[in-house]
């Protein structure tokens, strides 16, 4: 369980972070392109950075939450609330930019919210410990 958590993790982390650096096309696989726009403007000129932010921390808290799963340099307490800003600032990302290319990574928003909340996720209980 352990490795797909790792993995999940590390996919929210990639699809997160491709706000920062956009493809040339929005794909499933890599969500923003250089022409996303989001769909709802109610934020006007501070939707960039906004949108950066957003991309940033949720891309550190999942990048740390996997360094706290292996056991190095992260505290493992720290690993449910890194997994649960994660996927607060993932979801208001994604959901700034709604749209067909935003449900993979929502979907793995509510995957990792469930195994922290529903399945009572910590480190020891991915170690197998």
């Amino acid at each position: 369980m352990r490795w797909l958590v790792i993995i999940t993790v590390l996919l929210g982390a990639h699809f997160a972070l491709t706000a920062i650096a956009p493809g040339e096309k929005a794909l499933f696989y890599w969500p923003f392109a250089k022409d996303s726009k989001p769909s709802l403007d109610i934020l006007g000129s501070a939707t960039k950075p906004i949108t950066q932010l957003l991309s940033v921390v949720t891309g550190l808290c999942f990048l740390a939450s996997v360094v706290a799963i292996l056991g190095w340099l992260i505290p493992p307490t720290w690993f449910i609330p890194l997994i649960i800003f994660g996927t607060v600032a993932s979801t208001l990302l994604f959901l700034l930019y709604v749209g067909i290319n935003a449900l993979v990574p929502l979907a793995i928003d509510a995957f990792l919210l469930w195994g922290v909340f529903g399945w009572h996720w910590t480190v020891a209980t991915l170690r197998g410990g």
